[in-house]
C-alpha cells in the first residue's frame, strides 16, 4: 500500500509502484514513473521526465529530472533522468535530464549522491557510484562502476572516469581518469587505488596484473601509445587488466598522467 502525505502534490498521469512513500509537500509531476518501494521525502521534486527504479530514496529538496543547464536547450525536448535500483539521492542533490531527444541521464544501481551534489545532463554513471557533498559532474560525463567522487570535486564536461577510481576531495579534472587509479588536486594522478581494489575483493592475479600494466603504460609520457602496444601484444590476461588497457583505446582524448602535461 502506498503512503502519500495529504500535502504532497501528484500530477496527472504519475505512475506509482507498490509500497511507495511520498512525504509532505513533495512534488511528483505528471508523467514521472516511480518504482516499487521508493521513498520521496518531504519537499523533494520528481519531475515528469524522471524514471525511478525500485527502492530509490529521494531526499528533501532534491530535484530529479530538472531541465539541463544548457542555454540552447529546447524545453519541449523529450528526455529523461533514470535512477537505478536502490540508489539514494540525498537532500538538495540534483540530477538533470538529457539534452538529446529521447536521451537519458543515467545513475546506476545502488548509488549514493550525498547532500548538494550534482550530476549534469547526459551523464551516464555506473553502479555503486558515490558522490560526496558539493561535488559536481558537468554534462556528458561517462563514469564506470565502483567510482568514488569525494566532496567538493569538480569534473569537467565530457570527462570519462574508469571503473574503481577514487577522486580525492576538493580536486578537479578536465582529463580522462583511467580505471583503478587515484585522481587528486588538479589533473593529477596519484597511482593505483589499491585499497579500493582490495576492498572490492578483486582477485590477486587481477591486482598484480593491473600493477604491472600501470607501470608499463606510465613508463614514460606516451601513455596511450604504450597501452596500444600492450594491447597488440596481448599483454593483459585478466578482466581487470583488459579493462585498464582498453580505456586508452579511444582516440582524441587527454588522459590523466603522473607526468606533467597530457598523456
Amino acid at each position: 500500500m502506498n503512503t502519500i502525505h495529504p500535502t504532497a502534490i501528484l500530477g496527472e498521469g504519475v505512475s506509482l509502484g507498490d509500497n511507495v512513500q511520498i512525504g509532505a509537500y513533495a512534488i511528483v509531476e505528471g508523467g514521472a514513473q516511480i518504482g516499487d518501494g521508493c521513498v520521496i521525502e518531504p519537499h523533494a521534486r520528481v519531475c515528469k521526465w524522471a524514471r525511478l527504479a525500485a527502492n530509490v530514496r529521494i531526499g528533501s529538496f532534491a530535484v530529479v529530472g530538472g531541465e539541463p543547464q544548457d542555454l540552447h536547450f529546447d524545453t519541449s525536448t523529450p528526455s529523461y533522468a533514470v535512477i537505478g535500483e536502490g540508489s539514494v539521492i540525498r537532500e538538495s542533490a540534483t540530477v538533470h535530464r538529457a539534452t538529446a531527444p529521447e536521451g537519458a541521464t543515467v545513475i546506476g544501481a545502488h548509488a549514493l549522491m550525498m547532500a548538494s551534489s550534482h550530476v549534469g545532463h547526459d551523464c551516464v554513471v555506473g553502479d555503486n557510484f558515490i558522490e560526496g557533498c558539493f561535488a559536481a559532474l558537468a554534462g556528458h560525463c561517462r563514469v564506470g562502476n565502483d567510482v568514488f567522487v569525494s566532496g567538493g570535486v569538480m569534473i569537467h564536461q565530457r570527462v570519462r572516469i574508469g571503473d574503481g577510481v577514487i577522486v580525492s576531495g576538493n580536486s578537479a579534472s578536465s582529463m580522462d581518469i583511467p580505471p583503478y587509479t587515484i585522481a587528486h588536486s588538479r589533473n593529477s594522478l596519484g597511482g593505483l587505488n589499491l585499497i579500493g581494489m582490495n576492498r572490492r575483493k578483486m582477485p590477486r592475479a587481477d591486482i598484480a596484473e593491473v600493477k604491472s600494466l600501470y607501470a608499463k603504460v606510465y613508463a614514460n609520457a606516451a601513455a596511450r601509445k604504450n597501452a596500444l602496444e600492450l594491447i597488440a601484444e596481448g599483454a593483459a590476461q585478466t578482466e581487470a587488466g583488459k579493462n585498464f588497457l582498453s580505456f586508452f583505446e579511444t582516440e582524441g582524448r587527454h588522459y590523466l598522467s603522473p607526468f606533467s602535461g597530457r598523456a
